[in-house]
């Protein structure tokens, strides 16, 4: 595919069909995405993905937990909207106040949102980017680097995803699920799946304009 269109062609679906993901697929997408640079080429990252039975047991475990109103504890620190600055403040603000109208408008409602978080989208494949501690900054970024390299070469293959909280708010459930050890920490987690028709996808975010953000100096 053009990457012009790959580009265009990933969004933050938040809904999948009940369509498995071939294994070798899943296998093509996580090596291409090995082609990301690292610091020093550390490739801090290791890849855990969840499908079939284990997904189900994670699932199941997640909307237990939310149900009984378990508060989410990321490994990543969450930074509350309050902490940043006034120009993400203000993106964060159009993205909310969009979806709402969006949502209001397709006579969805907050509901749907709701249950396609508390479903981790009906996913078929989440995909948990994992780096064992200690974790220093420069490994976050090489992590983000490496979600958004795996999820333009899913976007390649015609499978779409949504890097979201929702999926890593319980990671001492995921690494009792995963068998991960204690040393390490889930920093990302991809939901992968072929986009279903439900209304919520058709939801599009704003780009703030180039000139609002680029300063080339000569």
């Amino acid at each position: 595919m053009d990457f012009e269109r790959v580009l265009r062609a990933r969004h933050s679906y938040r809904a999948f069909r009940d369509q498995a993901i071939p294994t070798e697929t899943l296998k093509m997408i996580v090596n291409q995405a090995q082609l990301t640079p690292s610091w020093a080429n550390a490739q801090p990252w290791e890849v855990v993905i969840a499908t079939g039975t284990t997904l189900t047991k994670i699932r199941a475990v997640f909307q237990r937990r939310t149900a009984q109103g378990v508060a989410g504890s990321s490994d990543l620190e969450v930074a509350h909207r309050t902490n940043w600055a006034s120009a993400p403040r203000r993106n964060m603000a159009t993205w909310n106040n969009d979806l709402s109208r969006y949502l209001a408008e397709a006579t969805v409602g907050v509901q749907a949102y709701g249950t396609s978080q508390l479903s981790l989208f009906n996913s078929p494949a989440l995909v948990y980017i994992v780096v064992p501690g200690p974790v220093n900054a420069w490994e976050i970024f090489d992590t983000g680097a490496f979600a958004q390299t795996l999820m333009l070469s899913a976007a390649n293959q015609g499978i779409q995803s949504i890097p979201a909280y929702e999926i890593v708010k319980y990671p001492d459930e995921l690494r009792r699920i995963l068998n991960l050890d204690g040393s390490k920490k889930i920093l990302m987690g991809v939901a992968l799946g072929y986009a279903n028709e439900a209304v919520i996808n058709g939801f599009r975010t704003r780009r703030v304009a180039t000139a609002d953000i680029l300063t080339i100096r000569d």
